[in-house]
């Protein structure tokens, strides 16, 4: 049974306080205000930089004023996102929470708990006069969900810790080492075109289009491990192999939907020379390869269409055409480099998701989400794109870059958060990497470039469904988070 809820410990009444307050990314100068005013209430050193984003110091409690600082972070936006028909205004409406048994969700919304558990840790601790912990350097960012504005704005020579505990991670037990860099690319192709009047016989060809979908496709990063299929890809060796066949010219293709998301359908236009069942059983024949190619993957819901396509005037060159096509051939796409350092997982190292395919006025543009752990292998990843570019007559432009944060094998927090996971729970922790982006690596740059040495962590109770209305904190999940913070905290501060 479902119930309005009741929060019975100090973190989870502020949970409830923060699901009060609007904090949609961009929009979160209200919690941003009210996060400062909380520390000039209490006599903290507060600092509030242009974006919004806040830094809070407090010196440690009685026999740890001395122990190194620990900085304590997290974000302060959420993802809003509403059940269709829902009478609610994230720019004014508290979050309406509701416990069922060890779940905690709002009712017809995204709750929040990313990132805002984390706060609510932090509230409790900076309002506590009696958990023990060293000085700490409280960082909450704005517009993480948006690009990370806040992190690659924040001044971090304000700071002075040499370790950094950032607590925006959703598996309890599983302390995060390491994440991926990214950079996006496009990669334009003129699209030089040719009058169809101007083909051969061209009274006997068909418009057609050729669809390559029932993909799963996916996050470009998280799932990118899962090998599955990508449309944009799959379609460039069908059009190769009919081109090869039959008489046929490339009109138009489209492909993908997001940068970071792995295409799961793409279209293209031909004009082709040949009866639709001879066309039917070249692309029968390919759904059986793709298939079998796909079977440990997606590949039992993919599909390959053929439909009857509006007439057009025009078609692309065949230069054009056969640029564009050895560009989706051979551009580089999915797994590139497994990790061989963090070996109790299997974390993809570097990758590349061809994402999207574009017909604009005058190009064709490519579209790719690349990510590394590896600053080196992220670029010339993007090297190979642009010579790729180069040798189809196109140019390639970049996008969006951020750093990676690359894992340290002697990091003392990865010792100290698995030993008081253990001897709390009696379970074993997990030490792992994400191929996506953290806030640690834009912080990570930021410090190298200071010659500022600092030890990362990210860590964080069970969280389902993000960025969904399905969105759910497990509570007991919860609870064991906070013990394992405070634990933490009092061994930094009893080890100066």
């Amino acid at each position: 049974m479902s119930n309005a809820f009741s929060p019975d410990t100090e973190y989870l009444k502020w949970f409830v306080e923060l699901s009060r307050i609007p904090h949609e990314s961009r929009n979160e100068k209200k919690l941003s205000d009210f996060l400062v005013s909380f520390a000039r209430e209490r006599g903290l050193d507060v600092t509030q930089d242009e974006l919004g984003s806040v830094l809070i110091k407090k010196p440690g409690t009685k026999g740890m004023e001395n122990a190194p600082a620990v900085i304590l972070q997290g974000h302060m936006d959420m993802v809003c996102v509403k059940d269709e028909g829902v009478d609610f205004d994230f720019a004014s409406d508290a979050l309406r929470l509701v416990s069922d048994g060890d779940r905690l969700y709002a009712e017809g919304t995204t709750l929040g708990a990313d990132n805002g558990i984390a706060l609510a840790y932090i509230l409790a601790v900076l309002d506590s006069s009696d958990i023990p912990h060293p000085p700490l350097e409280v960082v909450v960012t704005v517009q993480e969900e948006v690009g990370m504005g806040g992190a690659h704005a924040f001044d971090a020579s304000l700071l002075t810790a040499s370790s950094f505990i950032n607590m925006d991670s959703e598996d309890e037990g599983v302390f995060c080492v390491s994440c991926a860099g990214g950079r996006r690319s496009q990669m334009h192709i003129p699209a030089v075109t040719a009058d169809v009047a101007t083909l051969e016989d061209h009274d006997a060809y068909s418009f057609r289009t050729i669809t390559v979908g029932g993909l799963a496709g996916g996050h470009s990063g998280l799932e990118i491990i899962k090998e599955r299929g990508n449309s944009n890809r799959l379609l460039a060796r069908v059009l190769d192999d009919i081109r090869q066949k039959f008489p046929c010219r490339l009109v138009s293709l489209n492909g993908g939907t997001a940068t970071n998301a792995i295409p799961k359908e793409s279209s293209a236009v031909v004009l082709i020379k040949a009866a639709d069942e001879d066309i039917r059983r070249e692309l029968d024949a390919w759904t059986a390869v793709f298939r079998h190619e796909l079977r440990g993957a997606d590949g039992a819901g993919l599909t390959i269409a053929l439909e009857e396509a509006p007439v057009s005037s025009v078609m692309l060159s065949s230069q054009t055409e056969a640029n564009v096509l050895a560009a989706s051939l051979l551009m580089p796409d999915g797994i590139v480099s497994m990790d061989m350092n963090i070996t109790t997982q299997r974390l993809v190292e570097s990758s590349n998701n061809f994402a999207m395919i574009r017909m604009e006025e005058g190009e064709i543009v490519l579209h790719c989400q690349t990510r590394s752990s590896v600053s080196s292998k992220k670029d010339a990843i993007c090297r190979q794109i642009a010579v790729l570019g180069s040798m189809v007559g196109g140019r390639v432009e970049y996008f969006g870059d951020y750093p990676a944060w690359e894992y340290n094998p002697d990091s003392r927090l990865q010792t100290v958060f698995c030993r008081a996971y253990e001897e709390l729970f009696h379970k074993t922790a997990k030490v792992e990497g994400i191929h996506a982006g953290l806030e640690c690596g834009l912080f990570a740059e930021k410090f190298k470039k200071l010659g500022h040495d600092m030890d990362f962590i990210a860590f964080g109770p069970n969280v389902t469904g993000a960025h969904s209305t399905k969105e759910t904190l497990s509570l007991s999940s919860a609870e064991n988070t906070w013990k394992l913070l405070l634990d933490v905290l009092r061994r930094m501060g009893e080890s100066a």
